[in-house]
């Protein structure tokens, strides 16, 4: 038989901006990205930016991403609270590349990689989840066309190839005596997706963009296996087919809108702003538990998402220059329906970034960003013998720090 189980891997990948002319400059956090396109960021951002180079440009970055964070929760009708601690490093690499074919087609290439893991241990939402791993690798290839001095458009493929492996704890509700037994899911697949952009150039200072990006779904296969179960739980699942069963994993990425503003003053400072919105709504996301009979499906009920984010850069010096702004995501999901997979909530985060003109045209950027997610509160369906888990996070830090490289010129 095959089951249907959907995952989406909540991840903080903060994309920021980076330049290479006498007039380039950092945007901090996450912003800048519709309407800058002063960089080969551009390529992954708002492909139809890169209709504004004449020069090949590249560039090359690498993330690192450490949360730290603290959970209370309990399980069952005990009054015992659980405090679970846990810290997480990341490393997020990426690359650009943008190189004109004529005076008017422009090709643009980005590839990202992402790895995410954690592990919970002995914690009251175990029989939710008790730990994964979680590999992305993703391929941007883009074309753009140069209607005229004000109007550029792009099209571009988004290719992904994405594994996971999870770990639940399940419990032997027919072996008193037996302690948790163990179910591990391994999959992974491919999908194809696409992206729509525009830039508008309104003067030589202002500029606005548009991006359009579909969702993605791939499609994972692979196989659930159990171990550690009593022979009458065993026998439960045996009967109801679980055992040795086809799965198939759907990782979700919704559909989204991106719009942007860039202005730049003429002392050389600029300002950018843009606002996101993601089709979170039609996002389907299953977490599965044992019942007693089976496996069970908790399901969660998401909203859309909106994010707004903006920085201001300045010059400092002949060789410097900064950059300071901000952001702000909203719930992804009210508090009532949230699930252990995937515990979102409010986000808000400041960043600072600095950029170095090395040589002519060589420039190195360093980004550091605070980003704070919301308290999450959640509370788990009943499971047989051992009841309900809830709780919520007490402590929720992330710290992003980006050093970049870029090659080349407008």
């Amino acid at each position: 038989m095959k089951n249907n189980l959907c995952y989406q891997a909540a991840l903080v990948h903060l994309l920021v901006v980076i330049a290479f002319s006498v007039h380039a400059r950092p945007y901090a956090g996450v912003s800048g990205l519709a309407a800058s396109a002063d960089s080969a960021t551009t390529a992954g951002t708002n492909p139809a930016g890169m209709a504004r180079f004449d020069a090949p440009a590249s560039r090359g970055e690498l993330v690192l991403v450490y949360s730290e964070s603290t959970w209370e929760g309990s399980l069952g009708d005990t009054d015992r609270t659980v405090t679970s601690e846990d810290s997480t490093t990341i490393a997020v690499p990426s690359g650009y590349m943008v190189r004109p074919l004529n005076d008017d087609w422009i090709f643009g290439f980005t590839i990202l990689g992402f790895g995410y893991s954690d592990d919970f241990g002995d914690w009251p939402g175990r029989y939710f989840i008790e730990s994964y791993d979680s590999l992305s690798i993703s391929a941007f290839p883009s074309i753009a066309y140069r209607i005229n001095d004000q109007w550029s458009v792009a099209a571009s493929l988004a290719l992904n190839y994405a594994s996971f492996e999870q770990t639940r704890a399940v419990a032997n509700v027919f072996d008193p005596g037996f302690g948790d037994g163990r179910s591990q899911l391994e999959t992974d697949g491919m999908d194809v997706g696409f992206g729509l952009s525009s830039l508008y150039q309104i003067s030589d200072q202002t500029r606005l963009g548009l991006v359009y990006s579909s969702e993605l779904s791939p499609t994972q296969d692979g196989k659930a296996s159990f171990r550690g179960l009593g022979p009458n739980t065993e026998t439960v699942l045996e009967e109801a087919g679980f055992l040795g069963a086809d799965v198939e994993v759907k990782s979700t990425t919704p559909q989204s809108l991106l719009v942007g503003l860039y202005h730049e003053r003429e002392n050389n400072h600029s300002i950018v702003f843009d606002v996101a919105w993601s089709d979170f709504s039609n996002f389907e996301l299953s977490e599965y538990y044992f019942d007693g009979e089976g496996l069970s499906a908790h399901e969660a009920t998401w909203q859309d998402v909106w994010a707004f984010s903006g920085a201001y850069t300045w010059p400092a010096g002949n060789r410097w220059m900064l950059s300071a702004g901000g952001l702000y995501v909203s719930d992804f999901v009210e508090d009532d329906d949230r699930i252990f997979l995937l515990r979102l909530d409010k986000m808000w985060g400041v960043g600072f970034a600095a950029e170095w003109l090395w040589k002519k045209d060589r420039r190195v950027e360093m980004n550091l960003s605070y980003l704070s997610i919301g308290d999450a509160p959640i509370q788990s369906p009943a499971v047989p013998i051992v009841g309900s888990a809830s709780g919520e996070y007490s402590q929720r830090d992330i710290l992003v720090f980006r050093l970049a490289l870029s090659l080349g010129s407008l």
